[in-house]
């Protein structure tokens, strides 16, 4: 039967995003047509459920957006390891629905994987970082999505120094090379608050050696206040 949706499944927790790198789905058994109609309809129903659940989670095809965005994101990776500063970015962009959510889990997989390779037994060591951009964020929420992922706790006297310091220590010490930031459209930089916001993910592409990869809506970000 297929699992039940547990807590900490989501890519945007540390916890979902190893589940993600280390669970690829298992075929259910096939059966035969005389099999299938033999079932009882409540196993018959099952069966068909585990099959859906089953093609929700094959491999991803790689259509050029997730070929592109993976080669472009691994060469960005290569070029900003020695940077010290000024490290370069890749910003995702197109109409919904064109696969880039998909395209830069792809890129955060390949790049996990990698690294699992080059330092194997390293439990120490959290490669990717994925985050959303929540709706209506603000400077503090952006840090606390981080804190999230990294299973940080996060109380309402933490201000935002203090949860910035904390994520920024733990994926330096955890050779945090990649991160990834999803609904990059849900800021916007017409308001003063959604250009604290990019101020805010800009502070951390500065202290966190990392390359950040951002997945936006096409036009979706408007010009900065003055």
């Amino acid at each position: 039967m297929s699992e039940p949706e547990e807590p900490g499944q989501h890519l945007t927790t540390l916890q979902g995003w190893v589940r993600f790198v280390d669970r690829p789905p298992e075929a259910p058994p096939l059966l035969s047509t005389e099999e299938y109609a033999a079932l009882p309809v409540a196993k018959r129903t099952a069966y068909d459920e585990d099959r859906l659940d089953y093609h929700t989670r094959l491999l991803v095809v790689r259509t050029s957006t997730v070929q592109h965005t993976v080669a472009t994101g691994r060469r960005l990776v290569l070029v900003n390891r020695h940077a010290i500063s000024a490290r370069r970015g890749l910003i995702v962009s197109g109409p919904a629905g064109t696969g880039k959510t998909i395209a830069i889990a792809q890129l955060g997989l390949a790049h996990e994987l990698l690294d699992r390779s080059r330092h194997p037994g390293d439990l120490g060591r959290i490669p990717v970082v994925y985050i959303t951009v929540p709706p209506a964020a603000t400077p503090r929420m952006i840090a606390v999505e981080f804190a999230r992922f990294l299973g940080l706790p996060v109380t309402a006297r933490f201000n935002i120094t203090d949860i910035i310091e904390a994520v920024v220590g733990v994926c330096t010490d955890a050779r945090t090379g990649l991160v990834l930031v999803d609904e990059l459209h849900n800021i916007s930089l017409t308001s003063r608050n959604g250009a604290e916001v990019a101020d805010t993910l800009k502070y951390f592409s500065d202290r966190i050696p990392a390359t950040f990869v951002q997945r936006q809506r096409r036009a979706a970000l408007g010009r900065r206040p003055r």
